[in-house]
């Protein structure tokens, strides 16, 4: 329903060992109290592979931004906040 209505959507796949997935998901709990009008979406990616492979998501550490049904842009490793948020801009 999101993505029918033209909402800005955050994705994260991660894995529950994975010490850059951490990081990652920090950031992200903090972006999520900033950017109140954007959905933020998590999952563990070894427990939910169908999701992984429905998103033509590889790695771990992917973050997946997309403004309704159109994918804006796709990071994978990256911690430093500056870049996640710089991302997660580019769906607004």
């Amino acid at each position: 329903n999101a993505k029918a209505e033209g909402k800005t959507i955050v994705i994260n796949s991660y894995n529950i060992f994975c010490t850059i997935c951490a990081k990652q998901i920090k950031v992200l709990d903090q972006a999520q109290k900033e950017f109140k009008e954007i959905i933020f979406f998590s999952y563990d990616q070894n427990k939910n592979e169908d999701i992984a492979k429905k998103l033509n998501i590889d790695f771990w550490t992917t973050i997946v931004v997309y403004k309704g049904n159109n994918e804006v842009t796709r990071i994978i490793g990256q911690t430093d906040k500056k870049i996640i948020y710089s991302a997660i801009k580019k769906g607004i």
